[in-house]
């Protein structure tokens, strides 16, 4: 599977406009064998439990990724490293949250990109997300882990009554609030799309059909991904937003 993938990436993480810290974290990175990660992690628990859960699981995954001493074989083998360092940092801040009173209740999603030559795997927790720009139309490629996203799904509740529900913001997996971890794991073939990954803060502020028309535009990155922040924030910046774009060069 190796054969080195050419492309540029950004991150860019805002406060908002209500929220007195980030919780959201993101990096993105290219290893020696040419493969790409990228993350976002919405910390959740108030104070500096959500910083801390989701820059040291960020961190975490990061050292794993940059120690990695050979290539990945197959799609199996990403699936397999995926899954076992994303148990370990659950397993780590699970153990943190638990052995310190004042990082008890902390948390955080992760929305995780791995791409390997024409392969591109996703790692879902929570409701950050992770999009791709196909025949100019944004597409969520993940599903949200949250209460109404199983009222969509299980009960048929329209879309519109959703956004507005009042527990809209209920998660139903997250990382490092449980001994145990539900990873959703999927991969498909990658075609050089334009990705997008974000947190609930920046896609709750800012229209689909908004981030699409910014994402498929020409200008660098560092701009579009300041325009997205700018945009959510002029709606309201109700929330941290984290994001990571990517447009491939092959």
């Amino acid at each position: 599977m190796s054969q080195y993938l050419s492309g540029n990436y950004y991150c860019l993480t805002d406060k908002g406009k209500v929220r007195k810290i980030n919780e959201d974290y993101a990096n993105a990175l290219i290893n020696p064998f040419g493969n790409v990660l990228m993350m976002v992690a919405d910390g959740m628990g108030g104070a500096q439990k959500g910083e801390v859960a989701s820059k040291n699981l960020v961190k975490y995954i990061t050292s794993e990724f940059l120690s990695l001493e050979k290539e990945f074989k197959n799609e199996k083998a990403m699936s397999k490293w995926v899954y076992k360092v994303v148990k370990e940092a659950n397993s780590k801040i699970y153990l943190k949250a638990n052995s310190d009173e004042k990082f008890k209740g902390m948390g955080t999603t992760l929305s995780l990109v791995l791409l390997v030559k024409d392969k591109l795997l996703t790692a879902q927790i929570g409701d950050s997300r992770v999009y791709l720009l196909i025949d100019n139309n944004l597409t969520q490629i993940t599903e949200d882990q949250t209460y109404v996203n199983y009222l969509i799904k299980s009960k048929g509740m329209p879309k519109e009554i959703a956004n507005t529900h009042p527990k809209r913001h209920e998660l139903t997996n997250a990382l490092g609030t449980k001994s145990h971890l539900n990873v959703d794991i999927n991969i498909r073939d990658y075609h050089h799309e334009r990705i997008l990954i974000c947190s609930d803060g920046l896609y709750n502020n800012v229209p689909e059909s908004d981030l699409a028309s910014i994402i498929r535009g020409n200008d660098s990155l560092d701009k579009k991904a300041n325009q997205l922040i700018a945009f959510g924030n002029f709606n309201g910046g109700s929330d941290n937003m984290a994001l990571i774009l990517w447009e491939s060069e092959n």
